[in-house]
């Protein structure tokens, strides 16, 4: 007899633990449209234990909408590792983000999967838009009704750092207008959508009321009430709705492993949206001998 699905509540915040399925085999229709509900009303899918290759990965993924390429020989997947000679984010710590913020159709929902865990290392802060949109100040609320803000990433800049408090990074970066009040694609809810490591300014505000709006913007999300810090263990299966919320890293220390491996779903592949920039920037650097590349090191700041 199949056991039943269940859901333990992981925080007050967001998320569940997902009891009696097993993610390496492909889920069924019923499953599926399980799995796809949970998370539009939970925000997090938290399966432990789990024995899971890429394929099955993959596999599971497809439940929520077509994976991503993630690379440039087609695979659909990437290794967040210190370890891996192919890995990216190596062990710095990351501010808050939601992954691709700076393109129009950001990425949809992100899983990440434990293959290697130093006891401690590297923890995941999750903060979640829809529950902090939710709790905003009626007159807050409203002023922020027909607001947009500006999502922009600097590839070469430091990923830890809160851009709005910098000086203002030029247009010609890759960047992106949304609503700061967006609505989910599948729930129609607000999403207060904002984030320190790539939300730059306010649309018509002038600098100094644009960085006040966000700091005050900022300070409300990272309540402890819209928070849940993920310990990782290895053989962790973590999938979340990238819209709804946004996640930050500790630095995992030089002596502390760390390999990840992730598949996301929808929105715009990294690798399409930085092929039309790899471009500009080699007619740029076309008399310098530059061999950079947008993607490339896009790719050490937004995961």
């Amino acid at each position: 007899m199949t056991r039943p699905i269940e859901m333990r509540p992981l925080s007050p915040a967001m998320g569940v633990e997902i009891l009696g399925f097993d993610s390496g085999t492909r889920p069924d229709a019923d499953t599926a449209s399980l799995l796809r509900s949970a998370l539009d009303e939970h925000q997090i899918l938290l399966l432990r234990e789990q024995s899971l290759d890429t394929d099955a990965q993959i596999a599971l993924l497809e439940a929520f909408g077509p994976p991503l390429v993630e690379s440039d020989d087609g695979r659909r997947f990437q290794y967040i590792s210190n370890t891996r000679e192919d890995g990216i984010l190596g062990e710095g710590c990351l501010e808050f983000h939601s992954d691709h913020a700076f393109m129009e159709e950001p990425i949809d929902t992100i899983s990440l999967y434990g293959l290697e865990v130093s006891a401690g290392c590297g923890r995941t802060h999750f903060a979640n838009g829809l529950r902090a949109a939710r709790a905003l100040p009626q007159p807050l609320r409203s002023r922020l009704a027909t607001l947009r803000a500006r999502h922009i990433i600097d590839p070469a800049a430091d990923a830890s750092s809160v851009v709005c408090r910098g000086p203002r990074l030029p247009d010609t970066l890759p960047h992106a207008l949304h609503p700061i009040l967006w609505n989910h694609p599948r729930t129609h809810e607000p999403i207060l959508y904002v984030n320190e490591q790539q939300t730059d300014s306010v649309e018509s505000l002038d600098g100094a009321e644009s960085r006040a709006l966000l700091e005050e913007l900022f300070a409300h999300i990272h309540s402890p009430a819209f928070a849940y810090v993920h310990e990782w263990r290895e053989r962790d299966l973590v999938i979340w709705d990238n819209l709804a919320l946004q996640h930050a890293r500790d630095a995992s220390g030089h002596d502390a492993a760390r390999t990840l491996r992730r598949v996301s779903v929808g929105g715009t592949s990294v690798i399409e949206f930085f092929r039309m920039a790899d471009g500009k920037i080699a007619h740029r650097n076309r008399d310098t001998g530059s061999a950079s590349s947008a993607r490339s090191r896009s790719m050490t700041r937004d995961a």
